[in-house]
């Protein structure tokens, strides 16, 4: 069995704005900064031997506050970034609100925006990242709001329709004993897809599609306000 506790970034300036975030690269904010430095205490209370962490500045960020003074190494993985928004990257959450996407999309578990990604596609690559980890060891995660619903959603077996109505709060930790067979029941609940998911997953090597780069954050250029 191991040991995996998530932890979701600070406050960005996205979160800050109202805004999808996505893969664009919103850093923190003053507060989340501040968060995070709060936050350090907690570790001391948390096994951890290995750091994972999203190589979006947000979560990058975080993991570096967090984990000052401990020896430990973090490292960066573009298969734990946060949820891609499609059409909705940068825009202001009442865009979606608007047009019903927040309710059919974004707390819905198997459906995309346009152009996005699903709960259950994050689940699928989140997963195919940390399957490795899961024989032993206490891993830390520091992450996003979409991956730490979608993957511990599929891990305790939550009925679908309920996973998207888990929101974590920014610098929230949750727990999980994880073991291989956990793992692989909750890669089989991703039904008949997983095939398409877990190719997506693997090609290319990075663990997300080449063709979706890391934008940097410029919310005056955003469209939606």
């Amino acid at each position: 069995m191991a040991i995996w506790t998530f932890v979701r970034h600070g406050q960005s300036e996205a979160n800050r704005a109202r805004r999808f975030a996505g893969h664009i690269d919103a850093p923190l904010s003053e507060l989340g900064v501040a968060q995070a430095r709060a936050a350090r205490g907690l570790l001391r209370e948390i096994p951890f031997d290995r750091v994972l962490t999203s190589d979006l500045a947000r979560a990058r960020d975080t993991a570096r506050i967090l984990c000052d003074g401990f020896d430990v190494p973090i490292e960066a993985r573009p298969a734990l970034r946060e949820r891609h928004c499609g059409v909705y990257e940068g825009r202001p959450y009442a865009d979606a609100e608007a047009t019903g996407d927040m309710a059919r999309c974004f707390h819905a578990f198997d459906v995309r925006p346009e152009g996005g990604e699903s709960l259950a596609d994050v689940a699928a690559r989140a997963l195919w990242e940390l399957r490795r980890h899961a024989g032993g060891g206490a891993l830390l995660v520091v992450c996003h709001g979409a991956l730490m619903r979608a993957v511990v959603g599929v891990l305790d077996g939550i009925e679908p329709a309920r996973v998207g109505l888990y929101a974590p709060r920014n610098l929230e930790f949750i727990t999980r004993r994880v073991g291989r067979t956990q793992v692989a029941a909750g890669i089989a609940r991703l039904g008949p897809a997983w095939g398409e998911r877990l190719a997506a997953a693997r090609a290319p090597s990075s663990g997300v599609d080449r063709a979706r780069p890391v934008q940097p954050w410029a919310p005056d250029a955003q469209d939606g306000g």
